[in-house]
Order: C-alpha cells, then structure tokens, then sequence
C-alpha cells in the first residue's frame, strides 16, 4: 500500500497525455507488457521508453536480448548498484521481463 500514491500519480499523468505507447494490433500479452511497463518504468524512462534525463537510458528500439540480460542482472544481484532497478527487476517474473524487454524492442 506505501506504493499506492505513487501508482495513482502515475495514472492520473498517463491519463492526461497522449499514451505513445499504444498501437493498434497489441496481443493481450503485449498489451499486460505495455501496462506494466507504463506502471513501473514510465516514471524514469518515459512514457514513450525515451528517457526523462540525459542520465537515464532510453528502452525504446534497445534490444530484447540485452534488455533481458540487464534485468535479470539485476534481480540476480549481479548489477547491484541501482536499488530502484533492483526492486524493480526483483518484482517481475520472467515472463514480464521476457515480454516488457520485447515491447520496449519494437517501440
């Protein structure tokens, strides 16, 4: 629940925007990614994937497998010098990292 405030923030500010991130022909897979990815990535890396300052990186057309690779890095520890990116990657099943880094890819 200490997230909730956070969630809605970020709800309310994708509602008052143009979502960049939407197309027309997203699989039910890609639109779950898509969701996700605007809940916990957004915040940093944009809307749209393009980071929000010149010291974060943009995720949009970065490729899969490397994005892949950087994720469970961190949720394995192996990158362990980001604690957001921790977190975050340690909350997401393979699965959401294989389909998030797949979204974020052909963006």
């Amino acid at each position: 629940m200490k997230y909730l405030p956070l969630l809605l923030t970020l709800s309310f500010l994708m509602g008052c925007s143009d979502d960049p991130l939407s197309t027309n022909a997203l699989s039910p897979e890609m639109t779950t990614a898509r969701n996700k990815a605007l809940t916990l990535c957004s915040g940093c890396h944009g809307p749209s994937g393009i980071g929000t300052s010149d010291l974060i990186p943009n995720l949009a057309g970065q490729k899969k497998a490397y994005m892949v690779k950087q994720l469970m890095d961190f949720q394995r520890g192996a990158r362990g010098n980001h604690p957001p990116m921790r977190h975050i990657a340690g909350i997401l099943t393979e699965k959401e990292i294989e389909l998030i880094s797949e979204y974020y890819s052909t963006r």
